[in-house]
């Protein structure tokens, strides 16, 4: 039931697309189920924990202060490449008001590099979620490798993720490691196409200072057939001397690096600003004519002013007052 909510046409996509799906979701789900239950059974063991369970009681969870609902503007620019492994790169800038909402189990618009979260299981450090990702859409005659061949639509993609957060905190921040598996669709209008499945994990490291937080990813992704092929395929209608026709295959697809900057002005306006890089080499379709850049770099800023809140106040646990 869960796979047909996040995946729709799950018993319509092809059998290679299905094997990914399965092959990712499923250990992840079994994986923290497993771990919960040994870290409860091992704590609940120990004479330290019997002892210390009788002498002080565990300490009150916090609940955020923040409010439930926010009305934001924000002015969003990204500048990077058109695609992965791409040498042409493009500017977006995205001007828009959203809302903000902190539920207990649905969080929107509260993280910029994660505009929808959900809680759907958490112990200790253990963490079920849905992981999501974007791919803006280009104009291929502005592309010199696919001039000629249909633009690229809007991708998006969704799926579920396992976070592990490390006991450790290594200069004074968190670190955790995440396995993502995300559905893709290409969205040309209204009309949905099936692109595939990309399953990726991701080392992260937040660490907090006074009006800022700086974060850092390192995110090696792997992909199916059908994803491969929409930014690497070459039909043989768009075969030319200088791009042969080509099929794109399953497997390795590259390394994505993430550095941002969180910096609160006052106390309604934000900037974030950041840098990211990938890494291509090795990949799995660096034979395709449209794999024209072993190495990408690219840039994010966006200045976000609270215009609104609510008085009420969001009812869940804060991680970070956690610390």
């Amino acid at each position: 039931m869960t796979l047909r909510i996040m995946f729709p046409h799950f018993l319509s996509i092809p059998n290679t697309a299905r094997k990914y799906i399965l092959l990712a979701i499923l250990p992840t789900l079994l994986t923290a189920t497993a771990l919960a239950d040994q870290h409860t059974d091992t704590i609940a063991s120990t004479p330290a924990a019997e002892s210390s369970a009788v002498a002080t009681d565990p300490p009150e969870p916090k609940l955020s202060e923040q409010p439930l609902w926010e009305v934001r503007l924000a002015a969003f620019g990204r500048y990077g490449p058109v695609y992965p492994a791409s040498e042409d790169s493009q500017v977006n800038i995205v001007p828009l008001p959203f809302p903000i909402y902190r539920g207990k189990i649905l969080r929107i618009g509260d993280e910029t590099d994660k505009p929808v979260r959900t809680r759907i299981f958490k112990r200790d450090r253990i963490k079920i979620d849905m992981d999501f990702g974007l791919n803006f859409p280009a104009d291929s005659d502005d592309i010199d490798a696919r001039e000629g061949m249909p633009d690229l639509d809007l991708l998006a993609e969704v799926g579920p993720e396992l976070e592990l957060e490390f006991e450790s905190q290594p200069l004074g921040g968190r670190m955790f490691l995440a396995f993502q598996t995300r559905g893709a669709v290409s969205l040309d209008g209204l009309d949905p196409d099936w692109r595939g499945v990309v399953v990726s994990t991701e080392l992260k490291y937040e660490r907090p200072f006074r009006d800022s937080e700086l974060i850092l990813k390192l995110t090696p992704e792997w992909a199916s057939n059908d994803y491969m092929d929409f930014f690497y395929g070459v039909a043989a209608e768009f075969e030319t001397p200088d791009r042969p026709a080509y099929k794109a295959q399953s497997g390795y697809l590259g390394t994505k690096v993430g550095i941002t900057l969180k910096h609160a002005v006052t106390k309604k306006l934000d900037i974030v600003g950041g840098v990211r890089f990938g890494f291509y080499s090795g990949a799995k379709n660096e034979d395709s004519p449209l794999f024209t850049e072993d190495t990408t770099s690219g840039a994010i800023l966006a200045f976000v002013w609270k215009f609104w809140e609510s008085k009420t106040k969001a009812e869940f646990v804060d991680d970070r007052a956690l610390l």
